[in-house]
């Protein structure tokens, strides 16, 4: 009975540790949804390659015709009702302001085809023609919704970052800009995406310490899997951007210093201007001190993933550099 009982206690001890182990570093509480105007709708669209996929998007209150269109990609194994939360819903709540409608759409098995050819998940496997899919949203949302097809933009996290590279590689004549979260360009032996060439506005959000996109180039890691392969460092993919719109890397038009407001002194935020003075910017945020997270001050990433970046909003960001590029 004595070893049964110490046995008993043991595992009592063990789930206790555990649990408070994963409370630390993987528990992150929900973002509360805010009470929008607006409808929150589920959808499915069945593509050229006859699969049917799965999206969802904010209808704001006071949409006029002509809006804009900003897809919210998420990263590997998440959704796109992950990828809301993990914004803080904030996509939703500017969209009432800012005249465009946010689409979250769910990759193929939960990932997205990027151009990375290592990648052992299916949407690569299978070749799976994600930049189709998209077209196919876009035409779908200017049918139903009447919104500006010249007015359509990408952002994501992660995977869905590397989505957003593909398509302004591949599909520049679809898209106005991009905003690429905790994603690299993979290196050329990992590289299997056709570049246009033509420029396009970027912004980029990489976090120094993300152990899974590596800051400063490196093999991408998602526990022990490294199929990802090898990306640049966030310096070397901002200056592909920059170099494509003619502009010299080493003289950004602009830094910007943020100011402390998250009481985190190691974690600050950085952001290198590029500006052509026509239409096209290229930026790249530093987030200094901050792991593989979307920017935020409403929503509290996994300690797991690294800290977080809470001086800035990365939605409030991505809009107003949407809308920058758009008016300019």
């Amino acid at each position: 009975m004595k070893i049964i009982r110490a046995l008993a206690l043991l595992v009592a001890v063990l789930l206790s540790l555990w649990g408070a182990l994963h409370w630390y570093y993987v528990y992150t509480p929900k973002a509360s949804q805010p009470q929008l105007a607006g409808s929150y709708v589920a959808d499915n669209l069945v593509v050229s390659d006859g699969i049917d996929r799965t999206f969802s998007y904010y209808l704001p209150s006071n949409l006029e015709d002509g809006g804009a269109l900003i897809f919210v990609l998420h990263g590997s194994k998440s959704s796109a009702e992950a990828i809301r939360q993990m914004t803080g819903f904030e996509f939703d709540v500017f969209a009432e302001s800012h005249q465009y409608i946010p689409v979250y759409a769910n990759g193929f098995e939960n990932h997205w085809n990027d151009c990375r050819a290592s990648a052992d998940y299916s949407a690569n496997t299978q070749d799976i023609d994600d930049v189709a899919h998209i077209k196919s949203l876009i035409d779908w949302f200017v049918s139903r919704h009447r919104i500006d097809p010249s007015k359509v933009f990408v952002t994501g996290h992660s995977n869905g970052g590397h989505m957003a590279y593909k398509l302004a590689l591949e599909a520049p004549q679809m898209i106005r800009a991009i905003a690429a979260l905790s994603a690299n360009l993979p290196v050329d032996d990992n590289f299997d995406c056709e570049k246009s060439a033509q420029p396009i506005s970027v912004a980029i959000f990489n976090g120094t310490e993300d152990t899974i996109n590596p800051y400063f180039g490196g093999t991408v890691k998602l526990g022990s899997n490294a199929s990802r392969g090898l990306v640049r460092g966030s310096d070397e993919t901002a200056g592909y951007w920059v170099q494509l719109a003619g502009l010299n890397v080493a003289s950004p038009d602009r830094v910007v210093e943020y100011p402390e407001t998250d009481g985190m002194s190691d974690t600050s935020v950085v952001a290198k201007h590029w500006d052509t003075g026509s239409g096209v910017q290229v930026r790249l945020y530093r987030l200094q001190g901050s792991g593989h997270v979307i920017p935020s001050k409403i929503y509290r990433f996994p300690r797991i993933i690294g800290p977080n970046a809470s001086d800035i909003s990365g939605p409030e960001e991505i809009v107003r550099f949407f809308e920058q590029v758009l008016n300019e």
